[in-house]
């Protein structure tokens, strides 16, 4: 069996007791991550933590928590945790599945000033659990696009994606707040030729902006506390795209970078919970399911 190489695992947690002022916890949840590639592999941890270029990982922040109500210990939610290499993938899954990892099914893991009880872990993978969270995830990199790229699939004219965190672009220097189809699929595109083993064309993020059109959205902006007192400003919702020149080759690859989004986020920030992002199939949730999801995320950052 080809080693899993794509893994978005999600942790349910429940709080140890009330906090009413919750600072924001997108680099607690990254610190969360390398602590538990570390307890597998603290050499893998070190090159991860030390390293300048795009990262392997992306971590989520505490999903379903609210700015006005802060953490109830009555309630339980999810952090998403998630890698884009075999080696990454097998130190996170080796220290969520085993016992007296700092990860484990009933430890208590501290975020910031809040401590949390995992109370399930969702992996993405059958055997560990039938039916996975909607963002669990585990699979590789030829799986994923064997679909689309052997031809098994005619990819369709219009895909829709879901933003569950603030989600930015850099360009010319400045932050983009809009999920514009050249930024968005350029971001992906960026990802996928550092860590995937097919690289795609350069040529894949001319036919995004030229060829793709933003042709429905409900998008909010949102803002994040980031370092020395700044905010970055996002979008979260739903954006709708379609393919003004349908071309099944192009629009096999955008598909392709559409599904890898649920494990490699998009834009900027992606490692400390910004830019949670993943394809949606109309009817499944729906755009105002979707716009609720987002509305419950927690958008500190």
């Amino acid at each position: 069996m080809t080693e899993i190489s794509l893994l978005s695992a999600v942790l349910t947690l429940r709080p140890a007791q009330a906090v009413a002022d919750v600072p924001p916890l997108g680099r607690a949840a990254h610190a969360l991550l390398l602590n538990a590639v570390h307890w597998a592999d603290a050499a893998l941890a070190e090159r991860l933590h030390s390293g300048s270029e795009v990262r392997p990982l992306t971590a989520s922040s505490l999903i379903g928590l609210s700015r006005s109500s802060g953490l109830r210990p009555e309630r339980t939610y999810t952090l998403r945790l998630a890698a884009l290499t075999a080696p990454v993938a097998a130190a996170l899954l080796a220290a969520l599945r085993a016992d007296s990892s700092p990860v484990a099914v009933g430890a208590e893991v501290r975020l910031a000033d809040a401590v949390l009880r995992i109370e399930q872990i969702d992996t993405g993978l059958a055997n560990d659990r039938p039916h996975p969270h909607p963002w669990a995830a585990a699979t590789h990199y030829e799986d994923l696009s064997a679909p689309w790229l052997l031809g098994r699939l005619a990819p369709p004219r219009h895909l829709t994606l879901q933003f569950t965190s603030p989600t930015a672009f850099k360009s010319a220097g400045r932050h983009v707040p809009v999920p514009l189809p050249g930024l968005l699929f350029g971001s992906l595109l960026d990802r996928w030729n550092a860590f995937a083993p097919v690289v795609f064309p350069p040529e894949l993020r001319r036919y995004a902006e030229e060829c793709l059109a933003l042709s429905m959205y409900q998008l909010q902006t949102r803002s994040v506390p980031v370092k020395e007192g700044g905010l970055r400003v996002g979008a979260v919702g739903t954006a709708r795209y379609a393919a003004t020149n349908y071309d099944r080759y192009w629009l096999s690859l955008i598909n392709v970078l559409a599904d890898f989004a649920l494990f490699a986020g998009a834009g900027v920030g992606t490692t400390i919970g910004l830019g949670q992002c993943r394809k949606i199939t109309e009817g499944r949730e729906g755009r105002s399911g979707a716009a609720r999801h987002a509305d419950s995320a927690d958008y500190s950052g």
